[in-house]
């Protein structure tokens, strides 16, 4: 069937793989892309936990599971607070992916925009805690949302990243699949299976594999603790001031993706 030309049509999942791994290479490897963007999300989620009273903006499930537990207990406006930053992942995943369908369907690459998306929500994650610190040290629950609320979105499209245009990273965001993961590589790393018949050299094959995705699986989880701790340093000693460093690292990711990509066009 034809179509016009420039009509806005959706691009086939294979060639959409395609570019996924196109996209991906512009970073480098995928150990690096993996260990910028886990220490990124260990540094945000951090210091939102820290800033925002317990709240997270990369883990939203511990936010619905907080407030569950506070509803039990006693219902008040920060349990209302935390359950509004479900709705508020899931609309920003939502436009994410249809302004990524656009994208493709121009025939574009996606990770820079996104990227320099998730720069934007990080710089008024950062600028809206510094400018309404007032109002947040007297515990604002309105405030504390509005602030989350920029938070949990850059971590929505970075999370969106991961689904999409990254999706051949480990993730970045979720460390109990990482951890899940890397401990079944260690497992097969220390004791290789036991396959009936297999000569010495097919075990050894086996054990170096294994510890190549331990490395795979290892390294964004290290990444991830170690930006963990830079942001509770970090909140301790400049408060929202220091969210000028992961928005730094993203946006210098995304100027990255965005010279690559044009030069291998």
């Amino acid at each position: 069937m034809s179509r016009a030309p420039g009509a806005l049509v959706d691009r086939d999942p294979a060639d959409a793989a395609k570019t996924a791994r196109r996209a991906a290479r512009t970073l480098g490897s995928a150990a690096f892309g993996s260990v910028a963007l886990s220490m990124v999300g260990g540094y945000v989620d951090t210091s939102g936990f820290i800033l925002l009273f317990g709240l997270f903006t990369a883990h939203v499930t511990g936010d619905l599971i907080t407030a569950a537990a506070a509803v039990v207990q006693r219902a008040d406006l920060g349990a209302v607070v935390r359950l509004a930053m479900i709705p508020v992942f899931v609309v920003t995943v939502g436009l994410v992916t249809l302004f990524t369908r656009v994208i493709h369907r121009r025939g574009a690459g996606t990770l820079a925009p996104l990227l320099a998306l998730m720069t934007l929500a990080l710089a008024l994650f950062g600028a809206g805690g510094y400018y309404l610190k007032p109002r947040l040290g007297h515990g604002n629950a309105l405030v504390v949302g509005l602030v989350g609320g920029m938070g949990v979105a850059a971590m929505g499209i970075q999370n969106a990243l991961m689904k999409g245009a990254l999706r051949s990273f480990a993730q970045t965001t979720l460390m109990t699949g990482n951890l899940t993961q890397l401990t079944i590589d260690l497992t097969d790393f220390l004791f290789p299976p036991m396959i009936a018949g297999a000569a010495p050299r097919e075990r050894a094959r086996l054990r170096r594999e294994a510890g190549s995705r331990v490395r795979t699986s290892g390294l964004p989880l290290l990444a991830f603790m170690t930006g963990a701790a830079a942001g509770a340093l970090g909140t301790k000693y400049y408060g929202f001031l220091s969210i000028a460093v992961p928005t730094l690292v993203v946006a210098t990711l995304s100027a990255v993706a965005l010279v690559r990509s044009r030069r291998s066009s």
